[in-house]
């Protein structure tokens, strides 16, 4: 059996316990809350609700450690229970404030997932004493959550995450969409075979209207019942989703935006 194989039985084994998930904005281009500030990167704070217990996760960091900092403060964020690190690419607005925020993190039980080996990064994690898998298959991160595998060429993997809401279906993650949203969807749905994909929150790295509603029109295919776009995707493109997705699927989406699913 090959190791793909065995990972995906292990997360099968265990893809029940999510009782709930809340994500909530940290960094975006844009802000939804007047307090808080936004920046040209992505940052998500992940919480997963299971039975007694919750954990929480990051999803990049955004490469502005000021407007990391503020926004963590502002949103009264506990990185206390945060137990992994994500990075989904590397691009500097993505991980460019990761020393500034690991030690405000000041965490001794994290791990980071990487989607390749990046020597820099490397260092940086080693320096602060943060444990690092190199995720190019699919990695759980706890139980019920899991990393996509890397995707895309050697010059640019990304990874996003995959979350399994007992009652709901699949959450899936995406920091930029470099290797197209739609592989990032087919590599989420063979993470947890035979679950719905319910909601899809990130970037998918498109420009046009016109792109906009072809993604749209591959949501509506997959049934998906929340759509929220942000940082590397054009007002455009937005329109072109929420145009084919319709109002009840489409969230809009910033810093200080919050999303639950249970």
């Amino acid at each position: 059996m090959s190791m793909a194989s065995e990972i995906a039985q292990d997360i099968e084994a265990i893809s029940e316990e999510v009782l709930s998930v809340i994500v909530t904005t940290l960094v975006d281009n844009q802000t939804t809350q007047p307090d808080l500030h936004s920046v040209h990167g992505l940052s998500l704070y992940i919480e997963v609700q299971f039975p007694g217990r919750s954990d929480a996760v990051l999803f990049d960091i955004s490469g502005s450690a000021q407007v990391f900092r503020h926004n963590a403060q502002a949103l009264n964020l506990d990185f206390s229970n945060l137990r992994a690190l994500v990075i989904s690419h590397f691009h500097h607005d993505h991980f460019g404030a990761l020393a500034p925020a690991l030690e405000l993190i000041r965490h001794s039980d994290l791990v980071a997932f990487l989607p390749a080996h990046h020597d820099a990064i490397e260092q940086t994690l080693s320096e602060a004493n943060v444990r690092r898998q190199i995720a190019e298959e699919s990695r759980l991160i706890r139980s019920g959550v899991a990393t996509t595998g890397a995707l895309g060429p050697k010059r640019l993997k990304e990874q996003g995450i995959v979350v399994n809401v007992e009652s709901n279906g699949l959450l899936l993650l995406t920091g930029c969409s470099h290797p197209k949203v739609s592989q990032m969807i087919k590599a989420a749905k063979k993470v947890f075979p035979g679950r719905p994909l319910q909601a899809v929150i990130g970037g998918f790295h498109i420009k046009t209207e016109e792109e906009g509603r072809a993604a749209g029109e591959l949501f509506v295919k997959e049934g998906i019942r929340l759509v929220s776009p942000c940082h590397c995707t054009s007002k455009e493109a937005k329109a072109g989703i929420r145009s084919v997705v319709g109002e009840a699927v489409y969230r809009e989406n910033g810093s200080g935006t919050t999303f639950e699913l249970r």
